[in-house]
């Protein structure tokens, strides 16, 4: 008699992820993407990730290819949600999208935020999809307590008065369409999709914090601090160009600080009319100060990002709103000063500057470039405060993976019974 158990395997996934971004671009929800995409590909299973060529689909990336273990199929959809989410061919539709699900076949559907296509393409057809399904939330950045529907009327802004009202709209049966997933993950307990699920007494929610780039646990990412004078001190801020990250007030509150041999340095994933905005901005804000200097870079690979973590002495972050961010942990883990607008987990990191507006930020800039004392110690802080966090990305494939395998046998016990 054979008295070896007999291990059972786990037949792989087949995995079907609707974000709306992904490699190559670097903002966080593609980055949080892809270390989860990539590390289930890794233990096996098949992963196909549908995504959009950035917003309106200009850019030269390929309808289909393979990344990292990674199947990536993407469309070309124009989005200014709440009013436009619109195609580009005929391969960038509602009804492509939904056949393609059904086409794939997969043992889990897992759509990534709301207020885009992603979610709102399939608000009518979530019933026909019969695979355990679950909700990625990144926040809602268009959640507010009030909408400014009557005040947009009364400055005769149509357009804007709609756009209030859709959101309100949106927001006030959002809930209907969470409740129908199997499964919906949110960021931190505090971020306004959590609260917003407790509101709506959802039962459906688990909490999966993100992971932060293992090369920010090496060695070599930990922060030098310099205290050689007439050095050139670079503020840093990672983020995509857009209204919601605000880089013209930090581009304004750089310029009147009284600081000289400097350089703010952004980094976002590509050009469009709002980084247009910018160069504009910093050309006219800059004009007679030639010690200063702003430097707006797009398309950088992770590497070059990866370097500017490492050459850079302050973070900056002039969001209007953020949940769980993840490049202010990149920054931590860094053991870079930050400086941050009371945005999502800035407020909970040791050390980080908090400031509420534009003339707060440029008197904490000033203060951070004339004391090395104060960069050092702020640095150290948010360093010690990130090591208290599981921030390792295979800790985090490994909840998911779990998650996961525990919906599809759920369901199959469902349909055997």
């Amino acid at each position: 008699m054979d008295t070896k158990k007999e291990v059972k395997k786990t037949r792989p996934m087949r995995v079907f992820i609707a974000v709306p971004s992904y490699w190559p671009s670097q903002d966080g929800v593609a980055n949080i993407t892809g270390y989860l995409a990539e590390g289930l590909a890794r233990r096996g299973h098949e992963i196909l990730v549908f995504t959009s060529a950035g917003n309106g689909g200009l850019q030269e990336l390929p309808y289909q290819e393979r990344h990292e273990g990674v199947l990536i199929e993407r469309m070309r959809v124009f989005v200014r949600w709440p009013l436009v989410l619109r195609g580009r061919d005929r391969k960038s539709t509602k009804g492509f999208y939904r056949r393609r699900i059904a086409s794939f076949a997969p043992d889990v559907l897992i759509v990534v935020c709301s207020q885009t296509w992603t979610m709102d393409w399939l608000h009518s057809g979530l019933d026909k999809i019969k695979c355990p399904k679950v909700f990625y939330s990144h926040g809602y950045s268009n959640l507010k307590e009030t909408y400014r529907i009557g005040e947009m009327l009364r400055k005769r802004n149509v357009l804007g008065a709609a756009e209030q009202y859709l959101c309100k709209r949106y927001y006030k049966n959002l809930y209907h369409d969470i409740s129908k997933y199997d499964l919906a993950i949110y960021l931190s307990k505090q971020s306004n999709a959590a609260e917003y699920a407790r509101e709506h007494m959802l039962i459906n929610g688990k909490v999966l914090e993100n992971a932060i780039d293992d090369a920010f646990f090496s060695g070599d990412m930990k922060h030098e601090y310099s205290s050689e004078p007439g050095n050139k001190i670079r503020f840093l801020f990672v983020a995509n160009y857009g209204e919601n990250k605000n880089q013209e007030m930090l581009i304004r509150a750089y310029a009147k600080a009284g600081i000289d041999k400097s350089e703010l340095i952004f980094a976002g994933f590509e050009k469009n009319p709002y980084y247009e905005k910018l160069e504009k901005l910093s050309e006219e804000c800059l004009k007679d100060q030639e010690k200063k200097k702003i430097v707006l870079n797009a398309h950088l690979k992770r590497e070059e990002i990866l370097d500017l973590y490492r050459t850079a002495d302050v973070f900056v972050c002039s969001s209007k709103s953020e949940t769980w961010s993840i490049v202010a942990h990149e920054a931590a883990a860094a053991a870079m000063p930050i400086i941050s607008t009371d945005v999502g987990v800035y407020g909970e990191i040791e050390g980080a500057f908090i400031v509420q507006n534009e003339e707060e930020m440029q008197e904490a800039m000033e203060k951070l470039y004339y004391s090395f004392e104060e960069r050092k110690r702020r640095g150290e802080a948010a360093y010690r405060w990130l090591c208290t966090k599981g921030c390792r990305i295979e800790d985090k494939v490994d909840w998911l993976e779990k998650e996961l395998l525990a919906l599809r046998e759920r369901r199959k016990e469902v349909g055997e019974n």
